[in-house]
């Protein structure tokens, strides 16, 4: 296995992907907590998240976080906390990606209490709120295209759809970044 990790190119996801699948026995049978090797080996496993990230593998990165997040957590090597976390926030970031923003929410609160001067945990953390009222935003959209759709055809006199479903298109507009300033 060492003999190969010169010869990765460690910045192509499917060198990464390819190369830890090739290893992955060796990897996943080593006995975490106990050696020195639980570095490189963690390591190897954030490329390999990161590269399953990278080309949306979502549900297969998903499925080795979990297989693999109990024997990493219990390592007990203040050392590697950095590489634990970005396993983390990688599974926010899938969570948040796949709509599962409460959960992907939750964990970045975790992360920022970890870390609380990693800026993209805190962005990701109003990202993952702020689109669990997406909902309003699209349902402003869509009584826009009523009210629009109301006055092109009723055309009723005295009261101005055109003008609500206008007003209704500004606020849908400026929601998410209302959400966002709100939020945080």
């Amino acid at each position: 296995m060492i003999d190969n990790i010169n010869k990765v190119n460690w910045e192509n996801p499917d060198a990464v992907i390819s190369y830890f699948e090739e290893n992955q026995i060796q990897v996943l049978n080593h006995t975490w907590g106990i050696s020195s090797q639980d570095f490189e080996n963690l390591k190897l496993c954030v490329h390999y998240i990161n590269a399953l990230y990278q080309k949306a593998h979502y549900s297969k990165c998903m499925e080795f976080i979990e297989k693999t997040e109990s024997a990493v957590s219990r390592i007990d090597n203040h050392d590697l906390d950095d590489l634990k976390r970005q396993i983390l926030f990688v599974k926010g970031m899938i969570l948040n990606r796949t709509k599962k923003y409460k959960e992907a929410e939750a964990l970045f609160i975790k992360l920022e209490k970890e870390d609380p001067d990693h800026h993209y945990y805190s962005q990701w953390r109003i990202n993952s709120k702020s689109k669990r009222y997406s909902w309003l935003i699209t349902a402003c959209y869509i009584l826009v295209g009523i009210f629009y759709i109301a006055d092109v055809v009723f055309d009723p006199a005295g009261f101005s759809l055109i003008l609500t479903a206008f007003i209704l298109f500004m606020l849908a507009f400026s929601l998410p970044y209302i959400l966002k300033k709100y939020l945080k």
